[in-house]
C-alpha cells in the first residue's frame, strides 16, 4: 500500500491561476517571529569628544562707497516706473471716458433719428399742401438761380491792398524783410 503524502502548504487562489504559497502581497518577505527574537540588537555607541569645537573667524570686509552709476541707474528705473503708473492712470481715464462718449454718442444718434422722423412729419408736402391750399405754385424758370462753382476760391480781405508786381513789388518786398528784421533785433 502507498502512503499517500499529504501536502500542507495552502495555495491562494484567484480565480484560475495559483500564486504562491502563503504570498501576502509584498515583495519582500516579512520576518517570522523567531527571526526578529535571534536577531542581534545594535549596540548604541557613546562618543566622547576629544576636542572642543572652536567657531573660525570669518574676515568681513569693510562696507565700500556707493557707485553714483548705480545710483543714477536707480533713479532712472524709479523715474521710468513712475511713468509708466501715470501713463496706465491717464490711459485708464482716457478709456472711461471713451466708453461715455460711445454711450452719449448712441443716445445722440437715438435723439437724432427721433428729431429727424418729427422734421419730416413737419414738412410733409401734402401737409403743407392741405394748409396754404392753391395759394402755393411752383418757381418758374426765371425765380431758379445757379451758382457756378468751377472758379477756385479766392479770398479778398477788407483794407488790404493788392501786392505790386514787377521791380517796385520786389523792392517794397525787400524792404519789408529789412524793417522786420531790424525790429526783431531791438
Amino acid at each position: 500500500m502507498a502512503a499517500r503524502r499529504r501536502t500542507t502548504t495552502a495555495y491562494n487562489t484567484y480565480g484560475s491561476v495559483a500564486y504562491a504559497p502563503a504570498y501576502d502581497g509584498s515583495a519582500v518577505r516579512a520576518p517570522r517571529r523567531e527571526e526578529e527574537l535571534q536577531r542581534p540588537r545594535p549596540k548604541q555607541r557613546e562618543r566622547v569628544r576629544r576636542q572642543e569645537l572652536t567657531r573660525t573667524q570669518v574676515q568681513v570686509r569693510e562696507a565700500g562707497q556707493v557707485a553714483p552709476f548705480a545710483v543714477v541707474g536707480f533713479l532712472a528705473v524709479a523715474v521710468f516706473a513712475a511713468l509708466l503708473l501715470l501713463s496706465y492712470v491717464q490711459y485708464t481715464v482716457l478709456n472711461g471716458e471713451m466708453v461715455s462718449l460711445r454711450n452719449e454718442m448712441s443716445s445722440l444718434q437715438k435723439e437724432n433719428a427721433t428729431l429727424s422722423a418729427q422734421y419730416e412729419k413737419v414738412f410733409d408736402m401734402e401737409t403743407i399742401q392741405a394748409a396754404v391750399g392753391s395759394t402755393m405754385v411752383r418757381p418758374t424758370n426765371d425765380q431758379v438761380v445757379y451758382i457756378d462753382l468751377s472758379e477756385p476760391d479766392t479770398v479778398v480781405v477788407y483794407g488790404e491792398e493788392e501786392a505790386e508786381s514787377g521791380l517796385v513789388g520786389a523792392l517794397k518786398g525787400i524792404g519789408s524783410v529789412l524793417g522786420e528784421f531790424v525790429e526783431y533785433f531791438r
